[in-house]
C-alpha cells in the first residue's frame, strides 16, 4: 500500500493510502488532521485525476523506511 502527502494548509497535516488499483481507478483513504479534528474518508479517484494529481505536485510519494532505519 503507498501513501502520499497531500498538500494542504499550513497547520493541517494530510495524506492518502491506496487501499485497491485498478485500470480505470483507485479505491483511497483520505486522512485530516486540522489542528486536532480528525477525518477519515474513503474515496473513489479516477486513475486520470491521480496521474494529474502527481504531476502537478498535489501529491507526494511518502518515502518507505526499512524497520532497522526506524530503530
Amino acid at each position: 500500500m503507498k501513501n502520499y502527502y497531500i498538500r494542504s494548509n499550513p497547520g493541517s497535516a494530510d495524506y492518502l493510502s491506496i487501499l485497491n488499483e485498478t485500470d480505470e481507478g483507485l479505491m483511497v483513504r483520505i486522512y485530516r488532521d486540522l489542528d486536532g479534528y480528525e477525518k477519515v474518508i474513503d474515496e473513489y479517484m479516477t486513475r486520470v485525476l491521480f496521474d494529474s494529481c502527481i504531476r502537478t505536485g498535489y501529491l507526494l510519494e511518502m518515502e518507505d523506511k526499512p524497520a532497522s532505519a526506524i530503530a
